[in-house]
């Protein structure tokens, strides 16, 4: 589907599946080790040197990260990280020519295309997206401004093969990683039907384009403030025949007219927005739905008050070292306070925390 933009060599494969295997290894067992070395040992030593159970994750750093566990899988985690970008880029680098003539192609037959792609190059691209590296990806998201640059997009779609896969999602891309969204779509509203739908932060659309099949009479449209990633998804979009209406645009500040969407829906969004945007986004999201309709959003499950300090050290550790700046703020919300806050009403409000295979997810959203 859309790896046929971006298809490693035999010997591209080969070293996309070794890095693979140590993130698999670093998310697996060596982790596992970390939370054995902090229940077994640093946990008791520190609850009897204090006369009382740590309560905060700064109580337990200077001793969880002097052991060797913490320590191996610090390392372990980071060289991963930089040998991943280094084997994802061998393919792009070899692909990027033919992706960049495809790409031509396509926009110079607007004539021929199902959707469409409005981007703005006046935009104030809010940070992290716009100053930071996100996963550490080189460039970052957005990509040069001189050029129709698609490289971001060949650089997401080939680490998420191995960056989601490492975190057990067997399924990071294809039509797969938008199972969990309609799965909770169809359990939570049976009868509901779409005709219009924003979808936040949609990067290059890979769950957008099983969405937008699952409901085919809805008009589907995207936004995201990375012009790199948005110029893949609507190749990849294009060349598979689906409708994707790409923006963009800040997702706190879409100008969409107000009640304009049945559904606002985002995946794995939040935690790469800086959290103080977040109550600007919640409202935002009720602005622009009609009454009665849906906002869904699934996320990363690192909050705090699910975790135990051990984990939310090794979190803490994305933010600072691994291209993650706001996950902590993130796992500080209470999302269904901030939903209620933003207007929603408490009783047609809900955030909760699935498990499925792979880990958990965090779900949250209402009804206008």
């Amino acid at each position: 589907m859309t790896q046929d933009v971006y298809v490693p060599t035999r010997e591209e494969r080969v070293r996309q599946d070794f890095v693979l295997g140590l993130k698999l290894l670093a998310n697996g067992a060596v982790q596992r080790r970390v939370r054995a070395e902090y229940r077994e040992r640093v946990l008791p030593q520190l609850t009897q040197e204090q006369g009382a159970a740590p309560t905060e994750r700064r109580q337990v750093a200077p001793a969880l990260l002097r052991t060797e566990a913490y320590r191996t899988w610090a390392v372990l985690t980071h060289h991963s990280q930089s040998m991943m970008w280094d084997a994802v880029e061998r393919t792009t680098q070899r692909v990027l020519s033919s992706a960049e003539r495809r790409y031509a192609a396509l926009r110079a037959q607007p004539e021929q295309r199902r959707g469409s792609l409005q981007l703005d190059s006046t935009l104030a691209v809010p940070p992290p997206i716009g100053n930071t590296e996100i996963h550490r990806q080189p460039g970052g998201y957005t990509g040069r401004a001189e050029i129709e640059d698609v490289s971001p997009g060949l650089r997401y779609i080939g680490a998420s093969l191995i960056y989601g896969a490492g975190k057990g999602q067997e399924h990071a891309t294809g039509d797969a990683r938008a199972n969990l969204l309609l799965y909770e779509l169809r359990r939570r509203y049976p009868d509901f039907a779409p005709r219009r739908i924003l979808d936040l932060g949609c990067g290059i659309g890979v769950h957008s384009q099983a969405i937008a099949l699952a409901f085919p009479e809805a008009e589907y449209h995207g936004v995201d403030v990375a012009a790199g990633l948005l110029r893949f998804a609507h190749l990849i979009a294009e060349e598979r025949g689906i409708a994707l209406h790409l923006h963009q645009r800040d997702a706190a500040r879409t100008g969409f007219e107000d009640g304009s969407f049945d559904l606002v829906l985002s995946n794995i969004f939040f935690h790469e927005t800086n959290s103080a945007r977040l109550p600007q986004i919640l409202r935002e999201c009720r602005r622009v739905l009609r009454p009665g309709g849906v906002m869904l959003h699934i996320d990363v499950a690192t909050q705090t008050s699910r975790h135990g300090l051990d984990d939310q050290l090794m979190n803490d550790w994305q933010v600072r070292w691994n291209g993650e700046p706001f996950w902590s703020g993130f796992a500080e919300r209470d999302m269904f306070e901030e939903i209620v806050a933003a207007g929603f009403a408490p009783d047609r409000s809900f955030a909760e925390h699935l498990n499925r295979p792979g880990g958990a997810s965090y779900v949250f959203g209402a009804v206008a």
